[in-house]
């Protein structure tokens, strides 16, 4: 009776499909449709599974979810399972259609009761070895409406207290290291006995060891014995290590770099390490063919190890990341062997290689970003960078960037034109003042940067040059630091049209349409979870940027002519003065291959001293491809202000921004991935004698000229690129303080088309 009701539900839907209201009955439908159309008679879907841990609060029952064997299908929001609730839209016949449902959706999880042991018995093994004995774990099965749901009982049992540790017999170097070091220990008296803190404690061990010399020592040579005899929950824990004295440290007799080691020929040719040069240099061989790719004194400088010096792990890491952070570098391979003749000596010796394999030196990246909106503006954004990595020989990378900014309408004289271009230098080092010694990591970097743009618009004609002198370096794979104390700006202005600023609908943005000065500085933090390239897991990250400018210049205003607004000028140019911040931080859960994403968007930037606004090009817009998708660029806010005519290209800008934005994605088929969005936010202006009320942010009504969207996307996912595509559609209109009703949602000028490459957040 079920599949007869199904089937006529589903020919109701495909008819309704075609209709205009369509698409929200498709959505009703996924939500309530049963998804047990495809769970063979007599068996049941796995409707969920829950776990309670008794008492509770000893263990998280979180971290408990994904030792259970069998897992109920994918959930998008509130326990929907959309991929589900799609298969199950499949019809019967194998045809095209069906095919493509069953593609974009996901099978029924038929419950197979005989995975509940398997499930018990992975939670028993996590618990024990969380140092908890003896544990009772049951379960209990309800049935309903041909679903199945599994609730698990977990009471973990006895654990033991450490009241005591000590080392057995041991070889005394390896006991004396051991003990200089004991104050690190991961686990110690009052700690709970456990096989996890126990591994740690090993590797702790271990790394001791290979950072001093012993190379040849590995974890399985560190043991542990336990005594739980005792009656009152205590254990006396003792340390084993090697005791035959057959362990001796290594020191390093020969480094041997090749700085342009090409495997291939390396396997072809057997005469290949007999036929390259070498040159001696600080202690290090170097072998290469003709010039080195790169100078021998770059690597040395980068090298954290010497001939002569006792093996160090931590220092062979640590160069091995500072070599693999030279961009010129596909592959940097560390290699030890040991010396043969030196086993019989106190200090044994080892050999190093360095093989580093170069990439193409030099290349270019082609970037495109194109939207378009229902009233027919069209914005296209290309942009062509060329680079050298390796610029010097030193692992110096230049950039020369071109780049452009196209809005117009067809059949439209009327548009705005911006070109620029950007050369940029990097050095694998810090320049003065700061000396690289401080850091011990990964290397440090300093840039150099220049640019130049110019932005032709029906209103004005706009140069503008800056450059940028900065440092950026890391601390670890997760903070990343970038500190700009010299940052410079010089803005003019041209062929601005009679009665433009007179006629703006915000009277403080006259100032901004000014020729200025901007002199300062600039930091950006930058946290996350995740720093490789492609994310498999769930991460997050945190960016904070501040800027500042105009304070040091502030210190000469006695020895400066002043304008008739009182702005102090250098060389007939006013220079500005504000302080600017901004938080961006985001969330991106992934299950397989499904991703919801989060992000969460904040900034301020507030003029004072000799500004009574801030630079145009520092005022905060929203809208775009990675912004407020039913939006373009810069057309929406202050607050609930309308589009300003006054311009025939829209510049909206305010001093605040604010946005929250959230997506869900999801495969399709090939390389094809779906995204479900909606975005929230606006821009806008701080309160001043001047600004217009409608776009002033206030505490206790900013929520009211809250722009808000949704939409859908598709992207093709070529792995080293993704190309986007989103259809974004106004649902709550900032100017009118209202949300649209659905019927208008496609209506002319209420949605947008944005393309762009990578994901927006």
């Amino acid at each position: 009776m079920l599949i007869i009701i199904c089937d006529i539900v589903f020919d109701l839907f495909f008819y309704f499909c075609n209709m205009r209201k369509g698409v929200f009955l498709m959505i009703l439908f996924l939500s309530g449709c049963a998804g047990t159309r495809y769970v063979p008679q007599g068996e049941y879907l796995l409707r969920k599974n829950t776990l309670e841990v008794v008492p509770e609060k000893i263990v998280s029952p979180s971290s408990l979810q994904s030792y259970i064997r069998q897992k109920p299908n994918t959930s998008i929001i509130f326990g929907w399972k959309a991929f589900l609730n799609i298969y199950s839209l499949s019809p019967d016949k194998d045809n095209g259609w069906s095919r493509f449902l069953r593609h974009m959706g996901e099978p029924p999880v038929v419950f197979d009761p005989s995975l509940i042991t398997y499930s018990k018995l992975n939670l028993d093994n996590y618990l024990t070895s969380l140092g908890f004995y003896f544990n009772t774990i049951t379960d209990t099965v309800t049935y309903r409406n041909r679903k199945a749901s599994v609730h698990y009982t977990i009471m973990p049992g006895k654990t033991y207290t450490i009241d005591t540790i000590r080392l057995g017999k041991a070889d005394t170097n390896l006991a004396a290291l051991y003990l200089q070091h004991q104050d690190r220990a991961v686990i110690g008296p009052g700690h709970i006995l456990s096989s996890q803190t126990l591994e740690r404690e090993a590797a702790r061990i271990n790394s001791v060891m290979r950072n001093n010399g012993y190379y040849s020592f590995n974890r399985s040579l560190v043991s542990f014995l336990a005594d739980t005899l005792r009656q009152n929950g205590t254990a006396t824990l003792e340390v084993q290590l090697p005791g035959n004295g057959e362990h001796k440290p290594y020191k390093i007799r020969k480094i041997n770099v090749y700085p342009g080691f090409d495997p291939i020929q390396a396997v072809m040719d057997t005469a290949y390490y007999k036929s390259v040069e070498s040159r001696d240099y600080e202690g290090m061989t170097f072998h290469y063919n003709g010039k080195t790719t790169i100078r021998p004194r770059i690597i040395s400088n980068m090298s954290f190890i010497r001939p002569g010096e006792l093996y160090d792990e931590s220092k062979v890491k640590t160069t091995y990341d500072r070599l693999s952070s030279i961009r010129l570098m596909n592959s940097v391979t560390l290699l030890f062997d040991e010396v043969s003749s030196s086993r019989q000596q106190d200090t044994a010796e080892v050999d190093c290689t360095i093989r580093m394999i170069p990439g193409n030196s030099q290349g270019y990246k082609v970037n495109l970003e194109a939207s378009s909106n229902s009233n027919g503006l069209i914005g296209i954004s290309p942009a062509l960078s060329y680079y050298h990595k390796n610029i010097f020989r030193g692992g110096e990378w230049l950039t020369l960037a071109l780049m452009g900014n196209f809005q117009f309408k067809l059949k439209n004289p009327i548009r705005a034109t911006e070109l620029g271009a950007s050369l940029s230098l990097t050095f694998p080092k810090m320049l003065f003042p700061v000396s690289n010694r401080i850091f011990s990591g990964r290397i440090p970097r300093t840039e150099v940067t220049a640019s130049y743009s110019y932005q032709s618009r029906p209103e004005y004609t706009r140069n503008i040059a800056s450059g940028t002198f900065g440092y950026t370096w890391s601390m670890g794979d997760k903070f990343h630091y970038t500190v700009n104390p010299v940052k410079m700006k010089l803005v003019k202005l041209y062929n601005m049209s009679p009665g433009f600023l007179e006629s703006l609908n915000d009277p403080f943005l006259i100032d901004t349409y000014r020729d200025h000065l901007d002199l300062g500085l600039s930091s950006i933090f930058y946290y996350t979870s995740d720093n490789s390239p492609v994310h498999n897991t769930t991460w997050h990250y945190v960016r904070v940027g501040l800027e500042a400018a105009g304070n040091l210049l502030s210190a000469f205003n006695s020895l400066m002519k002043a304008d008739s607004t009182g702005s102090h000028m250098i060389a007939g140019i006013a220079y500005s003065q504000y302080i600017k911040i901004d938080i961006n931080s985001g969330y991106t859960l992934i299950r397989n291959r499904h991703q919801l994403a989060g992000r969460f968007y904040a900034g301020v930037g507030v003029p004072y001293g000799n500004a009574a606004s801030l630079p145009l090009e520092q005022m905060f817009y929203a809208g775009g491809a990675n912004s407020l998708r039913a939006w373009q660029a810069r057309t929406i806010g202050p607050g609930s202000m309308p589009l300003d005519s006054t311009f025939s290209i829209p510049n909206q800008a305010g001093d605040i921004r604010l946005e929250l934005n959230l997506e869900y994605r999801f495969p399709l088929f090939w390389k094809l991935e779906g995204a479900l969005f909606a975005d929230a936010g606006n821009i806008w202006t701080l309160p001043r004698g001047n600004a217009a009320p409608a776009g002033v942010f206030r505490f206790s009504d900013f929520y009211r000229s809250i722009a808000m969207d949704a939409g859908l996307g598709i992207r093709v996912n070529l792995d080293f690129v993704i190309l986007r595509l989103d259809l974004g559609m106004i649902m709550r209109d900032p100017v009118k303080q209202a949300w649209v009703p659905p019927s208008r949602w496609l209506k002319r000028e209420n949605y947008s088309f944005q393309f762009g490459v990578g994901y927006p957040f």
